[in-house]
């Protein structure tokens, strides 16, 4: 893809949307030092800027704290939080969120649970390799919770299942949707699947947010690296890959940049006059 000719700045404001991993993080999850004052650079200049992430609540990284951001759209657009304040949130109750769960374990399915408030594993749920890292990570951040039976304060949002064989997760979906819970599996590679309450997605978080702010497409940007970020990448005008997306990721966007620790995210921001 050749990228176009660098962009006259645009008129403030415009909604800049980025996600974390492998976009404002690199791929060893630290943040490359040119971030943060691109980043203040943006907002200077009167952009509102966003999270927007497949991270739930609890997993908010505190690295992002100091960042001049305006709103976060978590959990695949399950949580939207605009200055401070909440103005969406899903999540099932417990009985509700025990019916998903049952569904799991029937197709004997590895899955991590994300929630608000924790990551719930099943104490004893198949054997898989990932499901281990992603317990390490959560144990090392203090996320980690194993589920009971009939867990009286379980609240199911989204999920990480594992699977190599893509009909079992269409049975997941046709399953959870006969339960009037519907959830659609998005293919993160590497047999890893990550399962979104349907009708929820990071596109749709960004559709939220700017039409209840008033502003067209025209006025939004997207910075994103893998496929659960395509929704967010389709649904604005000017969409930025980075260096190290998957060749999908690249092929649906209007401008690749640089890997993240190659100052990815302060060249786009320069390329579209947005700094």
């Amino acid at each position: 893809m050749r990228n176009p000719a660098p962009s006259e700045a645009p008129k403030a404001p415009c909604l800049l949307f980025f996600d974390i991993d492998g976009t404002l993080f690199d791929d060893r999850h630290r943040m490359p030092p040119s971030v943060k004052p691109a980043l203040r650079a943006a907002h200077e200049n009167g952009h509102k800027l966003f999270i927007n992430t497949g991270r739930t609540l609890c997993n908010r990284d505190a690295r992002l704290a100091d960042l001049p951001l305006d709103g976060w759209i978590m959990g695949c657009g399950t949580r939207i939080i605009y200055e401070g304040e909440t103005l969406r949130s899903l999540a099932y109750d417990p009985e509700a969120s025990q019916r998903l769960r049952d569904v799991f374990a029937v197709l004997a399915l590895p899955v991590v649970f994300e929630s608000d408030d924790a990551m719930y594993f099943e104490p004893e749920g198949p054997a898989y390799e990932a499901i281990t890292y992603f317990r390490d990570y959560a144990e090392q951040h203090g996320l980690a919770r194993d589920l009971r039976k009939n867990d009286p304060v379980f609240h199911a949002l989204k999920m990480f299942a594992f699977s190599a064989d893509p009909e079992r997760i269409r049975e997941m979906e046709r399953r959870t949707a006969a339960l009037g819970m519907p959830y659609t599996a998005i293919d993160r590679g590497q047999t890893g699947w990550e399962i979104v309450p349907a009708g929820y997605s990071k596109g749709e978080g960004i559709d939220f947010i700017r039409e209840r702010l008033g502003l067209p497409r025209e006025a939004c940007y997207a910075f994103g690296d893998s496929r659960n970020d395509l929704t967010m990448l389709r649904h604005v005008a000017h969409s930025v890959a980075m260096g190290n997306a998957e060749a999908d990721v690249k092929a649906v966007c209007s401008y690749v940049t640089a890997r993240p620790e190659e100052d990815g995210i302060e060249k786009a921001l320069r390329h579209f006059g947005l700094i």
